[in-house]
């Protein structure tokens, strides 16, 4: 009697490691590994469902009545600059898992089958082989707490995981924290549905995801190029949620899982005109782009703009968790740079950018240009602090400008307005009815990445189209005919472009932008100082008066003085 106790008692313990009910679930699965299997690999003799794993006498001694031997293998674990957890050595039921998932262990091998035949099946092949390098996949065995969700930011509280997402022993996650190897009722023996991210967002928290694009968007893949979402059971972006980026397991990109390689094509699998409406794609194939291609592979989350390498990446300028088609105004962040580093006016990281100027500043204001496109009479290209309030003149980026009779503006801007930069740094097809077209710095034709023609070489024949980009804002009949009709005497009469007097970002030393260029884009030197006096300045006389000391186009200033409202030129060097 105490035999058949003992013998129950047993039984009884196996009869919990796998689920009561789990013996009947476990046969319509790829677990079923007896002739009625549904996979590939199956015992071609009779054999007991459960004795690929489990055995009630001589097991190995852990739990679950293991009926194989666990892996001794050293694991390379799950690495990235943005992991905080301390990740081991699989243990727990990972452990177990990994005794067939690793590939190293044939899948007949079994400690116990008695009066049982058991082929040599093979060791597992294809996606569902781990091996023995982790980094390619989700981390496994370490310890998920409170300390951990507040160091991290972005995890729930661990008293919160109450459904079907449990914790193992000792409150760490393990493969069974999202498989349920006995079922599997949804995809991949996932312990629930993992559509619109379900699964993930369990334990998971990302600010602003909720309202992002890429939670919400109903987007669904046209059919043309590749496809963005292989193997998917799901068919649009937000039924996709976390797994239209990444992967998490064998991912293409093992540092933060992304689902493909090189990083540029995790959202360029996407946002090439076949899913988002917009083509990004296209506009970075255009002679003027931001260098996303030639620099990949640099970018990493936690970066310190003071210290990284110069790159240009998507999720420098769009945090795809948060992104959203919200509006704004100059100077506030749209829906497109919600939660995106940047760099304060002071030159001081921030996290998160409380104006969309930051985001640019984190790679436009750190330091000079290496190689600037020209050489102005105030060398400096930082355009921190070309566009810094300080100064006596810049565009109205960081502050309202300086100019109060800002009299060429086209309504509704005025002296008052504010601008983002890419109001300027613009795709050249920004105008298009075409709702394929994305706005932003993405691409040009017109260098540098502008909205518009802004020729940078001298000696360029007027026609206001050539300028479409000025005169995108100021009214050009204004300038003519104005007070300020110096424009019309050098643009029209002299082909003077606009760039040889004035920095389109900001001049620390004078007024209404003035500083001269020296050297143009084609390396020809533009203005010089006075022959006569060898002074190279510019002097605000008042509203639409101004004295200027250079030398331009062979013509002495020395100097030259303009009165607006009499419309005279006075101070030839005859």
């Amino acid at each position: 009697m105490r035999r058949l106790i003992r013998f129950l008692s047993v039984g009884a313990v196996l009869a919990l490691a796998v689920a009561a009910p789990a013996s009947g679930d476990v046969a319509n699965t790829l677990h079923n590994l007896t002739p009625t299997g549904t996979g590939a690999v199956k015992n071609p003799g009779p054999v007991g469902l459960c004795t690929f794993c489990h055995t009630p006498h001589r097991a190995f001694q852990t739990r679950a009545l293991w009926n194989r031997d666990l892996p001794t293998q050293i694991y390379t674990p799950y690495l990235s600059s943005t992991l905080i957890a301390s990740v081991g050595q699989p243990t727990g039921s990972s452990r177990l898992c990994l005794s067939c998932h690793d590939g190293t262990v044939a899948l007949g091998n079994v400690l116990h089958a008695p009066g049982q035949s058991i082929a040599p099946l093979p060791p597992l092949q294809g996606r569902v082989l781990l091996g023995t390098d982790l980094t390619d996949d989700h981390p496994v065995s370490f310890v998920f707490d409170d300390q951990l969700a507040a160091s991290n930011g972005e995890l729930v509280p661990p008293a919160l995981l109450t459904g079907p997402v449990q914790l193992d022993r000792n409150n760490e996650v393990q493969c069974t924290s999202c498989h349920n190897p006995h079922e599997d009722r949804f995809p991949k023996f996932l312990v629930t549905d993992n559509r619109n991210a379900a699964l993930c967002t369990t334990c998971h928290a990302k600010q602003g995801w909720a309202g992002s694009s890429h939670a919400t968007s109903s987007a669904t893949w046209n059919g043309s190029g590749t496809d963005p979402w292989p193997g998917s059971a799901f068919g649009n972006v937000a039924e996709n949620g976390c797994l239209s980026c990444h992967d998490p397991h064998s991912a293409a990109e093992p540092e933060r899982l992304l689902a493909r390689t090189p990083n540029e094509e995790v959202c360029l699998a996407c946002h090439n005109g076949n899913v988002a409406t917009t083509d990004v794609d296209s506009e970075l194939q255009k002679p003027e782009h931001h260098p996303i291609f030639e620099t990949s592979g640099i970018h990493d989350p936690p970066e310190n703009p003071l210290a990284m390498s110069r790159h240009a990446f998507c999720a420098d300028c769009h945090n795809p968790h948060s992104v959203n088609n919200s509006t704004a105004q100059a100077p506030d962040p749209s829906g497109a740079q919600q939660n995106v580093r940047g760099l304060d006016l002071s030159g001081v990281p921030i996290t998160p950018s409380t104006f969309a100027y930051e985001v640019c500043f984190k790679c436009h204001g750190v330091a000079e240009q290496v190689s600037p496109r020209v050489i102005r009479l105030d060398h400096v290209t930082n355009i921190r602090l070309e566009t810094h309030p300080g100064n006596l003149s810049y565009h109205p980026v960081t502050a309202i400008g300086t100019n109060p009779g800002a009299i060429t503006l086209i309504p509704p801007l005025s002296a008052s307005s504010r601008i983002y930069c890419h109001d300027c740094h613009n795709t050249d097809e920004a105008t298009s009815s075409s709702p394929s077209v994305p706005l932003g710095p993405h691409g040009s034709i017109h260098a540098p990445i502008l909205e518009g023609s802004y020729p940078l070489v001298d000696f360029v024949s007027f026609d206001p189209a050539v300028y479409d980009l000025c005169f995108k804002c100021h009214d050009w009949n204004t300038l003519e005919d104005d007070a300020a009709f110096v424009h019309k005497k050098h643009l029209e009469n002299a082909d003077a472009p606009c760039a040889a007097c004035h920095d389109p970002h900001g001049s620390r030393g004078s007024t209404h932008l003035i500083n001269f260029l020296r050297f143009d884009a084609a390396g020809t030197e533009v203005v010089r100082p006075s022959i006569s006096t060898g002074r190279l300045e510019f002097q605000d006389l008042g509203t639409g008066i101004g004295r200027c000391y250079l030398t331009c186009h062979g013509e002495d200033h020395c100097p030259r003085e303009y009165d607006g409202p009499d419309k005279t030129f006075i101070g030839d060097c005859d």
